[in-house]
């Protein structure tokens, strides 16, 4: 629990802190009450006749030890009935009944005033008494924490109060505060949004950022895109594409994220072409996935979809849907993206039946998009791809399509229904390898409550240092209850 924590929920501070204080209060009154006698010498009298008493106490007995009023003694020279004068000591006046006889040990008896006494004999001190006024007990009304109560409250609403005021450090940059920004931007937890039935065929279009939701059959599944730094600052659209689709007769779901390259022409529309095909294929191979068992028989298919949606990455394809979507390119004189084709990465994903053991996965990619598996338990992650992640200048070393279409890589198994699928561009898988902390809680977070659109979003609304490029995240799992898959840390 963070500073943070109290900032967004005040209420918290203020009811901790009281009850804290009140407990407090109450202890210190219970200790205040449990206390022994105390024999001070904050008053003085002249004399103390002590009329039934013989004798003086030893030298060495101390005089504060002699006669004293709880809370209240006096210190005075006490004079027995012999007329001797003994040392100063403590305590007040104090007269007997005339039946009154020293007792052997403690007693509670009363004086001639009705006080009531503690007496007890002072060993080799003649028949000199020690005596002392027993205060009766305190008696409270069924009110006395009230005012301790309300003043704790007051001094918790003020605290609470300042810590409200107290704001982000504006003179820190945010791509300077690294986590610090992320776990400020995390996924609060939500009321459950609606169920939304995921249609067959779902894209990112050309915004700047876009957030779409769905279920299908026993799968919910979230997607998110936004415009990088990279590309925001010269007024470029977002280059990455991402196309999520449902077929519930069957028990399937279709996962798509792409990636286009900056150094060609268009590549926002190969991007946007290339997931709107991969999806259109899986559909059309919907038997063949069903008579998916083993690796062996995913490679081929996926070679085959692979192909076929670099086949249609032609320049005139591609340029028509730019200008559909209505934003080209811009060139510039010298500008080699004139005759560079469009081009992008790819990976995709077929999620199958959910059993109560599990459901199948098989997925593909061609190039730096990558492909990881979240534990909604423990957050824990595992890789399915691997690449190198990019900080400042964007790389576009890559294998894409449709040059590339040959080096697709493949993977077939069966996934636990306690894992989700995440797709995601460069962009968001290098924030990932980032701050895996932060996201090893976000995500296994978003699987509990099905949040809102906007909700989900904030996953790619983080400022980390020298990450500018787009980024696309596009995530599925089985559908689960709606509290939160775990406890936040």
């Amino acid at each position: 629990m963070t500073l943070d924590t109290f900032r967004r929920r005040p209420i918290l501070l203020v009811v901790g802190i009281a009850l804290l204080g009140a407990l407090l209060s109450i202890v210190v009154q219970l200790l205040g009450d449990s206390g022994s006698d105390s024999w001070t010498t904050d008053r003085v009298a002249d004399r103390v006749l002590a009329e039934v008493t013989g004798g003086c106490p030893p030298a060495a007995a101390e005089p504060q030890t002699a006669v004293a009023v709880r809370n209240s003694p006096v210190r005075a020279q006490m004079e027995n009935k012999s007329g001797d004068t003994c040392a100063l000591i403590s305590g007040t006046p104090i007269k007997f009944p005339p039946e009154f006889k020293a007792p052997s040990t403690r007693q509670m008896v009363r004086d001639v005033d009705g006080n009531e006494v503690s007496v007890r004999p002072l060993d080799k001190a003649g028949d000199l008494l020690m005596v002392s006024i027993a205060e009766p007990a305190h008696e409270r009304s069924g009110w006395w924490w009230l005012p301790a109560a309300l003043i704790c409250f007051l001094a918790a609403t003020s605290t609470g109060a300042a810590v409200l005021l107290v704001g982000p450090r504006a003179d820190v940059p945010a791509s300077e505060r690294g986590e610090e920004t992320m776990r400020r931007e995390h996924v609060e937890h939500t009321e459950s949004a609606r169920p939304v039935e995921l249609p067959a065929l779902t894209t990112s279009g050309v915004s700047g950022l876009t957030v779409d939701r769905g279920r299908s059959g026993r799968y919910d599944v979230y997607a998110a895109t936004q415009v990088g730094l990279s590309h925001a600052k010269d007024g470029n659209t977002r280059e990455d594409a991402y196309a999520i689709g449902g077929d519930p007769d069957r028990g399937w779901v279709y996962l798509a994220v792409a990636d286009g390259l900056g150094s060609a022409a268009n590549s926002h529309a190969a991007a946007q072409r290339a997931t709107r095909a991969c999806l259109t294929l899986l559909h059309r191979n919907a038997s063949s996935l069903d008579r998916i068992g083993y690796p062996s028989t995913w490679e081929p298919l996926a070679a085959e979809i692979t192909a076929n949606v670099a086949a249609q990455l032609d320049a005139g394809s591609v340029d028509g849907l730019a200008a559909e979507l209505d934003y080209r390119s811009p060139h510039r004189a010298g500008d080699n993206k004139r005759t560079s084709i469009p081009a992008c990465t790819l990976a995709f994903a077929a999620l199958g039946p959910v059993s109560a053991d599990g459901y199948p996965l098989a997925w593909a990619t061609v190039g730096d998009c990558d492909l990881l598996l979240v534990d909604l338990n423990s957050g824990a992650t595992k890789w399915l791809t691997q690449h190198a992640t990019k900080r400042g200048m964007i790389s576009n070393v890559t294998p894409s399509l449709p040059r590339d279409a040959d080096r697709v890589i493949t993977g077939f198994t069966f996934v636990p229904s306690n894992l989700m699928v995440v797709l995601a561009s460069d962009g968001m898988a290098d924030a990932i390898r980032l701050v895996p902390e932060q996201f090893a809680t976000l995500l296994p977070q978003v699987a509990g409550p099905r949040p809102a659109e906007h909700v989900f979003g904030q996953l790619v609304g983080f400022d980390l240092p020298g990450l500018h490029d787009d980024r696309t995240i596009v995530a599925a799992w089985p559908t689960r209850g709606r509290g939160p898959a775990r406890e936040r840390r």
